[in-house]
C-alpha cells in the first residue's frame, strides 16, 4: 500500500512540474496585443512565374530579367525594320510575334487552364507569428492561374497565421489583383476568420482594356496616349525629372511628333493585328485565368467566342464561368454579405487617364482600373468631363454622393457609406497619408464609414508633395501639377524654345 501512495505521490509530483510548462506552451500561441495580424494580397506579379524551376535551366518567364529581354527584343526584331520600312510587314510580323512567342509563350496553360510541366512559381506560407501595423504577411501568387486557387492557399495562409499568432482573426488588405483573389477567398470560405477587408485599387469588377482586348477591340488614340504619360508624370519623386518630363511630352505634341508616330503605326496595326491576336495573344493570354477575372460582364461572352475554343478548351472555360458568374458577377451580394461580419472598405483612385490602348478611353479610372468597376458600381463621367446640368443622384438614400467636381457619382456602389473615391491617385501609388488613412481602417474595433471622419470625407483629392489628402477641386493631375512649385520656369522656357524651332522651319517651308 505504501508502495502504491508513493507511485502516486512520484506521478501528482512530476505532472505539477509538467503542467505548468503544458500551459505556458499553450500561453504563448495566444496574444492579447488587440491587434489582428494582416495580410497583404499583392498585385500580378506578386510571385516570379519560372520555367524549368529548380533546374540548371531555370528562368524566369514573368517577371523577367529586364536586360536580357530588351537584348532579346534588339536582336530579333532589329533586323527586320527594313522589311517594315519597305511595307513587307509579313517579315516583321514574324519577327515580332517570334519574339513574343520565345519570351512569353512558356506561360501558356493547357486546354484544362492546368500549367506546364516545369513551370511554376514558388509558394510562400508565414513561418513566424511576428505582426503589426508595421509588419504584415506578403501574400505572393501565379497571376496565371484561376483565383479559386488562390483563395485556397490564401485560406491556408490564414489558418497558418492564427496558430502562428493565437488570434482568432485575420486582416486583409487587397491591392490591384489582390482583390480578386479576396473576393474569390470570401465566396468560398466567407468571413468566419477575417475582422477586416480592404480593397484599394482593385479591379473587382475587371477593367475595361481587358474586356475590349479580349474583344479584339484595339485603339490607340493620340490624345489619351499623351494624357496617359502627362498624368503618370505628377506620381515621380523627382522634381527637375517630372518638369524635364512634362516639358519634353507636351513640346513634342506641339511638334505634332505623337501624332505622326501614330500615323506610321497605323498600318503596321491594320496588317498584323489579326496574326497578333492568332498567333501570339489568344494561345498565351487567352489561356489565363488570372487575366479573365478581368474581362467585365458586358465583354465577357463576346470575348469568349474570339479567345477561346469550346472543343479543346473545355476545362479552361469552365474555370472561367465559375469564377465570372460566381464571383465578379455577384461582386455586391458577396461584399454585402461579408460586411455583416466584417468590416469592409473599398478604395478607388480616379480622373487618371487610363490605358490608351481601346476606345473605352473615356472611362474615368486610376489609370489602370476604371472607377466603376473598381468601386462596384459608381456612375462615372467621362475623364475631364462633369455630368450634365441638371444632373440628379442616382439613388435617393438621404446622403450626398456626389462628388464636388460633379464627376461621380457613388449612390449605385454595392457600399457607398464605405467606398471612398481619391482624385489623382495613380494605380496602388500610395504614401504616408494613406498608410494612416488605412491604419484607421486597421486598428478600429468598429466599422467607420464615409462620414465618420472630417479628414476622410468620400471624395479626396490626392496630394503627394504633402504626402497627405486634400479637399476636392475641379481640377486635372496636370493642372494640379502645374500648380507647384516643381513646375519651373525651365519647362515653360524648354516648351518655348521648341516652339521658335518650329515657327523657323515652318517659316522656310513657306518661303
Amino acid at each position: 500500500m505504501k508502495k502504491v501512495i508513493s507511485v502516486v505521490l512520484s506521478l501528482v509530483m512530476v505532472f505539477g512540474f509538467v503542467l505548468p510548462v503544458f500551459a505556458e506552451e499553450v500561453t504563448d500561441k495566444s496574444c492579447d496585443c488587440g491587434f489582428n495580424p494582416v495580410i497583404y494580397v499583392a498585385a500580378l506579379g506578386s510571385g516570379t512565374v519560372y520555367e524549368n524551376y529548380g533546374t540548371d535551366e531555370e528562368k524566369a518567364l514573368f517577371r523577367p530579367e529586364t536586360g536580357p529581354l530588351v537584348a532579346e527584343a534588339v536582336s530579333v526584331i532589329l533586323p527586320a525594320l527594313p522589311a517594315l520600312l519597305a511595307g513587307d510587314y509579313d517579315t516583321f510580323g514574324d519577327a515580332l510575334i517570334g519574339f513574343v512567342n520565345s519570351a512569353f509563350g512558356g506561360l501558356a496553360l493547357d486546354g484544362d487552364g492546368n500549367s506546364k510541366e516545369g513551370v511554376y512559381a514558388p509558394e510562400e506560407y508565414p513561418e513566424t507569428g511576428d505582426h503589426g501595423i508595421e509588419h504584415s504577411f506578403y501574400f505572393g501568387y501565379d497571376f496565371r492561374l484561376d483565383p479559386y486557387t488562390h483563395a485556397d492557399r490564401l485560406h491556408k495562409t490564414i489558418q497558418l497565421m492564427k496558430e502562428l499568432t493565437g488570434h482568432d482573426k485575420v486582416q486583409l488588405k487587397a491591392s490591384s489583383m489582390g482583390g480578386v483573389v479576396t473576393m474569390a477567398y470570401l465566396e468560398r470560405y466567407g468571413t468566419d476568420d477575417i475582422e477586416t477587408v480592404i480593397f484599394q485599387n482593385c479591379p473587382i469588377q475587371g477593367t475595361a482594356v481587358a474586356g475590349e482586348l479580349f474583344c479584339r477591340k484595339f485603339e490607340i488614340n493620340k490624345d489619351a496616349l499623351v494624357n496617359y504619360a502627362l498624368d503618370a508624370i505628377p506620381a515621380l519623386e523627382q522634381d527637375f525629372f517630372q518638369g524635364f518630363l512634362y516639358g519634353l511630352a507636351t513640346a513634342l505634341d506641339d511638334l505634332g511628333v505623337w501624332s505622326t508616330l501614330l500615323t506610321l503605326v497605323d498600318p503596321i496595326v491594320e496588317n498584323l493585328l489579326d496574326r497578333v491576336y492568332d498567333e501570339a495573344l489568344i494561345p498565351i493570354f487567352g489561356t489565363l485565368p488570372g487575366i479573365w477575372s478581368f474581362v467585365p460582364d458586358e465583354y465577357y461572352e463576346e470575348a469568349k467566342t474570339v479567345m477561346v475554343n469550346e472543343e479543346t478548351q473545355a476545362g479552361l472555360i469552365e474555370k472561367l464561368d465559375n469564377y465570372h458568374y460566381n464571383v465578379q458577377a455577384k461582386a455586391p451580394e458577396i461584399l454585402r454579405e461579408a460586411n455583416k461580419t466584417a468590416k469592409i472598405y473599398i478604395v478607388a483612385g480616379y480622373d487618371i487617364q487610363r490605358t490608351p490602348l481601346v476606345s473605352a478611353y473615356m472611362n474615368t479610372s486610376d489609370g489602370t482600373v476604371d472607377t466603376k468597376y473598381a468601386s462596384v458600381g459608381a456612375v462615372t463621367a467621362d475623364i475631364r468631363s462633369t455630368f450634365p446640368q441638371g444632373y440628379s443622384q442616382a439613388v435617393n438614400d438621404g446622403h450626398n454622393h456626389i462628388s464636388p467636381d460633379f464627376c461621380i457619382d457613388a449612390s449605385t456602389c454595392a457600399l457607398p457609406e464605405q467606398t471612398w473615391f481619391i482624385k489623382d491617385m495613380l494605380h496602388c501609388t500610395t504614401h504616408e497619408g494613406h498608410d494612416k488613412f488605412y491604419e484607421k481602417m486597421l486598428t478600429g474595433d468598429e466599422q467607420f464609414y464615409i462620414d465618420t471622419y472630417e479628414e476622410y470625407p468620400q471624395f479626396m483629392q490626392n496630394n503627394i508633395p504633402d504626402q497627405t489628402f486634400n479637399k476636392v477641386e475641379n481640377l486635372s493631375a496636370t493642372e494640379l501639377f502645374k500648380k507647384q512649385p516643381n513646375f519651373t520656369n525651365f519647362v515653360m522656357m524648354l516648351r518655348s524654345f521648341i516652339n521658335v524651332i518650329k515657327s523657323f522651319f515652318a517659316g522656310l517651308f513657306v518661303k
